[in-house]
């Protein structure tokens, strides 16, 4: 069989997860219109007759403001390391600019780049043909795709491109595993993912996600966790109006769990408030953030 790891890479708000979770066919990565939504690097596995590919959704490549920004950026560029083939996933509704040439320069010493234009949905021929021009420029060794992630457009055809890529070897996972996170992980991101849903400006950003305890029995979960944030003020906002964002929060988690991962949800909400974690090596290890 042929097999490999491929790293998913790119901008923030480009489409990584969007792109990993068609491509498993099954919610892997959480997924936002915010930026920086993930934070550490997802594995999700393809599994086809004779065919295993691991994809690891990266974070998106920002100019850092706080230690865990360059934590995210540090996580993606490991991420090139030993790895089969890079996707740089590129948004084609947007021109090239320095932030891309940034990312670029990181991947000129890699020989198998495939440069992917997602959002062909929302973009025009002028530009995506811009896109391509400028991206063969200075990746002259890169092959080019086009999709859209969102519609789940040419994802079967980007899996024929990529397969002759690989080289044979073994599976590196079970046919009925389809992430390396472990079923905690999944339910402290289905928190972060509805917090990201409902709050703007500095709060999603400020957020990090604790499981405090779990109890599982069959297809049910009991959990209580905490959301912490940094100032009193995100506290209260998180909180609501007699507890109305906490308890939409509660019920869209719930919800979700139940759509994604099959699973029902007993959930107890909490609200921590840690200044400055965002900065404090300690705390992001505790976190589980590095």
């Amino acid at each position: 069989m042929k097999s490999g790891f491929v790293a998913i890479i790119g901008r923030p708000n480009a489409g990584k997860s969007t792109l990993l979770n068609a491509i498993i066919g099954k919610k892997i990565s959480i997924v936002s219109n915010k930026p920086q939504t993930t934070r550490l690097a997802i594995q999700g596995v393809y599994h086809e007759k004779n065919l295993q590919i691991v994809f690891v959704d990266t974070p998106g490549i920002h100019k850092p403001k706080a230690r865990l920004g360059e934590i995210m950026n540090a996580q993606a560029y490991a991420s090139l390391q030993d790895i089969d083939m890079v996707l740089l996933l590129v948004d084609a509704s947007k021109a090239f600019g320095s932030g891309d040439q940034f990312i670029v320069n990181r991947l000129l010493h890699l020989p198998k780049v495939m440069v992917v234009f997602n959002k062909i949905d929302l973009t025009n021929v002028t530009l995506i043909e811009s896109l391509k021009k400028a991206y063969a420029s200075v990746l002259p060794q890169a092959s080019q795709f086009e999709i859209s992630a969102l519609k789940k457009t040419f994802i079967e055809d980007l899996i024929l491109a990529i397969k002759p890529h690989l080289k044979t070897g073994p599976a590196f996972f079970p046919k009925d595993v389809l992430t390396n996170f472990p079923e905690s992980f999944q339910l402290m991101e289905a928190i972060r993912e509805q917090v990201l849903h409902f709050t703007y400006e500095e709060i999603p950003h400020s957020v990090a996600i604790v499981i405090d305890q779990i109890k599982s029995e069959n297809n049910h979960r009991t959990l209580y966790a905490s959301i912490v944030v940094e100032k009193d003020s995100q506290k209260g906002i998180l909180i609501g109006k007699n507890g109305s964002m906490l308890k939409k929060i509660r019920q869209r988690v719930m919800q979700q769990v139940e759509k994604n991962m099959g699973l029902t949800l007993s959930l107890e909400l909490f609200i921590k408030v840690e200044p400055n974690w965002r900065d404090s090596p300690n705390r992001l290890k505790e976190f589980g953030l590095f």
